[in-house]
């Protein structure tokens, strides 16, 4: 039987990630409501190439969360920078983690130092997340409708990160459910902070990546007092941060 690295050749990949880029440069010039049907247009699209990457392995969906959580948030985030030149900039650097989401999936395929390699998915999933919670809380929306986005992103990202850990299905579902009504509640509470623009967005970030690693460690049984001090300690010291630019800013 052929190998895995070499039946999904390099071009193939460089194609589906300029067709990505050339979609999302499309989008940043779309008006509500025709920005909606665009996105959901390019996500389509890039869903059903990215399905015909793997069509042959019969593979899980849903390792394609990672790249269509990227495209969302790059079609949505650089509206609410106005700043073309930074736009442009934004949608090669998108290109080149589409592309390297793609060849991270495809090293975790080829099970070659899978556990050593999970960190680029991770880091990728991140800044999708951040770019995501960043465009909602410009969009200065009502709070029920911020809370059930967020929470719906946070779902989306915890199911990138958990299936990228191995984590069971029913496990991996049960764990990015509660990780997305943690992010609702939290988003829901900070809306009442006069928070900068971008540190909301950061403080939920945050959360995604403490219950992150407290769902891993619980997951493998490694959840230990020392760990949850470890990350409580971040909490801490990120929210002492926060809450000191915050009140600075007032005065």
């Amino acid at each position: 039987m052929q190998d895995w690295y070499q039946r999904l050749q390099f071009d193939r990949l460089i194609v589906l990630s300029a067709l990505a880029a050339a979609g999302v440069l499309l989008t940043l010039r779309a008006a509500m409501p025709l920005l909606v049907v665009a996105v959901v247009v390019l996500l389509g699209v890039v869903a059903a190439a990215l399905r015909q990457v793997v069509v042959s392995r019969g593979d899980d969906a849903r390792w394609m969360l990672t790249p269509l959580l990227l495209t969302l948030a790059n079609a949505i985030f650089w509206r609410i920078i106005p700043d073309e030149r930074a736009a442009l900039i934004g949608s090669a650097l998108f290109g080149m983690l589409f592309l390297f989401a793609l060849m991270d999936y495809h090293q975790h395929r080829s099970r070659r130092n899978a556990q050593s390699l999970v960190w680029p998915n991770q880091a990728i999933v991140y800044i999708a997340l951040f770019m995501i919670f960043a465009t909602f809380s410009a969009w200065n929306l009502d709070l029920l409708l911020y809370a059930a986005l967020a929470g719906a992103a946070a779902y989306a990202g915890g199911i990138a990160l958990l299936f990228r850990q191995g984590v069971q299905r029913g496990a991996m579902m049960g764990y990015s459910l509660l990780l997305a009504l943690v992010i609702g509640e939290v988003s829901w509470a900070l809306s009442y902070w006069p928070l900068p623009t971008f540190e909301e967005p950061l403080a939920l970030l945050l959360h995604v990546h403490v219950g992150f690693g407290l769902v891993r460690a619980h997951y493998a049984g490694k959840l230990r007092f020392s760990l949850a001090l470890e990350y409580g300690t971040i909490c801490a010291i990120v929210a002492a941060l926060i809450l000191w630019t915050t009140l600075r800013s007032l005065g």
